[in-house]
């Protein structure tokens, strides 16, 4: 069973409106049994870029999502080149038979009460609980849904409905059976100013083709 341990620091602005969308930078851990791999979401209107890091923090990949175009460039930091992701195919091409259950329970996170929203798919053997706090995340659904493309971090969390501006705190994928497969816990949340060029390919990066 997956130890994980962590301090929360969190910020999170009550949400006002979709007009008062969350900017600043999201800090995630994943474990699974093999791996444990970390991740910064850097937010800003319609822009949002995900950097990727190994367990010795060290950088693996970074995308740069624009929400409005649908568009995902793939950025490879130690060979400085980028690509254009091919986003002609959907990505939830296995079958649709999800079951999601929105329940009563509740589970305070560094002081934030969170809902417990539970996917299950018996035909895939998985059961993914989501422990959701709602805030000002009203990017997060149109995030995944074009993340999904790359990087399957959230695959079932837009099976359900009415989720608009909640975000997991917390997020464990296990078998049927209750054999954790993977975890992905939110570490930090920070509010905060984001500069454009965050979100712009370096100049020194090459392009190569998908």
């Amino acid at each position: 069973m997956i130890n994980f341990i962590f301090g929360l620091i969190l910020f999170i602005t009550a949400p006002v409106n979709n007009s008062d969308n969350f900017e600043g930078k999201i800090k995630l851990v994943e474990e699974t049994y093999y791996t444990t791999t970390f991740y910064t979401y850097t937010i800003k209107n319609k822009q949002i870029r995900v950097d990727k890091y190994n367990q010795n923090h060290k950088i693996i990949q970074s995308l740069l999502l624009n929400l409005e175009d649908k568009q995902i460039i793939v950025l490879s930091p130690t060979k400085k080149m980028y690509t254009f992701l091919n986003l002609s195919r959907n990505p939830n091409t296995a079958n649709e038979n999800f079951e999601v259950i929105k329940t009563e329970n509740t589970r305070m996170i560094n002081g934030k009460e969170c809902y417990q929203w539970r996917v299950r798919n018996v035909e895939q053997n998985t059961e993914v609980t989501y422990w959701v706090s709602e805030s000002n995340f009203y990017f997060f659904n149109d995030f995944i849904k074009l993340l999904n493309y790359s990087e399957h971090t959230f695959p079932y969390f837009e099976k359900i409905p009415d989720s608009q501006g909640f975000f997991p705190m917390l997020t464990v994928e296990r078998t049927l059976l209750r054999k954790i497969k993977k975890q992905i816990s939110v570490i930090e949340i920070n509010p905060q100013k984001v500069n454009d060029t965050t979100f712009e390919i370096p100049k020194d990066f090459n392009e190569v083709e998908y």
